[in-house]
């Protein structure tokens, strides 16, 4: 990869919310020869004065010398030149502060901007490309609580993503909603995949031996998710950019293709007569026992987020295994074995 092409490629910004994919610029076709990173974690430390500082981290497996060699290039433009890969991200969420601020009308501002790469060893190695800066009044202040979550309304998580939410000395958790995965001292943490609701998330903070108060009333606030998604993606073009595999492009949409012309177009489950469960395992089954979790939620007509959450639960209780085939999630019944082609 040459290193003229870093900036350019980073304008590619997925939004992975909707299904919809965000123009690119001609000169960035390589974006969509790579692949995502395999983690992101969005860190939020919310201060006193409403004020928070979020970190932004996509972490990559180095498994090759190729993905060896493509992060040590990556590190290697960022530490000789962050500004261009910095400036464009700040310029993205301050869109996204913009619509924030017209949704809760506060003022809002995104400031010291910084961005860094780096090896990590955890233990198998990692490459990890990280943002930092402070976003001003993105909590609201109502008496002696903080109300944080109008700002990111909405917002959509890939089953790979996490967020971590934490607050100052003095502060403990009055409310939350939804239900954090894990609560901590001083932070609660939400793994993906999750969908929001419109006024979701929501986490109040009163100071510690206070009452708890109401949660307020949030619902009219308009879903931010378009705006924060195609920023939180975008930072993940770098990677896109930099750590390519070769793999065949439309070659498993095709096979699958071939694999059913001629064959019966079967009804979907009655969703009054069959749990969501019963649905995913009765689609695979009539499948031949195995399918993409793409395909499942298209064919099902659900959400990436309701998919993976469903599957997720079969796959922990053994009715269902799931393998990597490339870069998809492929579901297959106990019986079918994933090596056998």
């Amino acid at each position: 990869m040459h290193r003229g092409h870093a900036a350019a490629l980073f304008a590619c910004f997925l939004l992975v919310s909707v299904g919809t994919t965000m123009g690119a610029p001609s000169d960035s076709a390589f974006a969509q020869e790579g692949i995502d990173p395999d983690d992101i974690l969005l860190s939020i430390a919310v201060e006193e004065n409403g004020d928070a500082v979020w970190t932004i981290e996509y972490r990559t497996r180095l498994e090759t010398d190729e993905d060896e060699q493509a992060f040590e290039d990556l590190e290697g433009d960022i530490d000789a030149d962050p500004e261009p890969y910095a400036q464009r991200f700040q310029d993205r969420m301050e869109g996204t502060a913009g619509s924030a601020e017209n949704a809760t009308g506060r003022e809002m501002a995104i400031t010291e901007m910084t961005v860094a790469a780096e090896r990590r060893d955890l233990p198998q190695a990692y490459g990890v490309l990280t943002y930092r800066f402070r976003w001003s009044s993105f909590a609201a202040i109502e008496g002696d609580r903080l109300l944080v979550g109008d700002a990111i309304a909405g917002l959509f998580f890939e089953e790979e993503t996490s967020l971590l939410l934490s607050w100052p000395d003095g502060y403990e958790l009055a409310g939350a909603s939804p239900t954090p995965d894990e609560t901590r001292e001083s932070s609660v943490v939400y793994n993906g995949p999750v969908e929001f609701g419109g006024d979701e998330p929501r986490v109040e903070l009163g100071p510690v031996g206070g009452s708890t108060a109401d949660d307020g009333d949030q619902s009219n606030l308009p879903t931010l998710v378009g705006a924060l998604a195609v920023v939180v993606l975008g930072g993940a073009g770098v990677f896109l950019a930099y750590r390519r595999h070769e793999k065949p492009t439309g070659e498993d949409d095709a096979e699958s293709e071939n694999e059913t012309v001629g064959a019966q177009p079967a009804a979907k489950p009655d969703p009054e007569l069959l749990s969501n469960e019963e649905q995913v395992l009765q689609l695979i089954e009539r499948e031949g026992g195995r399918m993409k979790q793409k395909a499942v939620a298209e064919q099902l007509g659900w959400t990436d987020a309701k998919t993976s959450q469903i599957t997720k639960k079969l796959r922990e209780s053994g009715e269902l295994e799931g393998f990597r085939l490339g870069r998809e999630n492929v579901l297959s019944l106990p019986e079918e074995d994933p090596r056998s082609e």
